[in-house]
């Protein structure tokens, strides 16, 4: 959740496994890991909007990588896959996992 808007859904370990949302990727790049070398971190840019003025269209496309022209004044629908998880973002077309295929 971002903002107060869903932006994705699955079951706890495919999220955590192969989180599709970059909302979803930065959170989940944040959380320590005991492993080292194969972390990737991703940096969100930007100033984090305030809740009591949200951006227009796709909340987080101010702070997002894949933000494009669409995303700044159409708000993305959340998106189911066959395997029962389901995202809201214009750049990211839901996948069905390997594990749950």
């Amino acid at each position: 959740m971002y903002l107060g808007r869903l932006v994705e859904v699955a079951p706890t370990e495919m999220l955590f496994e192969r989180p599709q949302h970059p909302y979803t990727q930065l959170l989940m790049d944040a959380i320590p890991r005991l492993e080292h070398g194969r972390r990737r971190v991703r940096n969100a840019s930007g100033d984090v909007p305030s809740p009591l003025d949200p951006p227009g269209g796709c909340t987080f496309h101010p702070r997002c990588p894949l933000a494009m022209e669409r995303c700044r004044s159409e708000t993305p629908l959340l998106k189911a896959a066959a395997d029962g998880s389901a995202v809201a973002c214009h750049a990211v077309v839901p996948t069905v996992h390997a594990s749950a295929a």
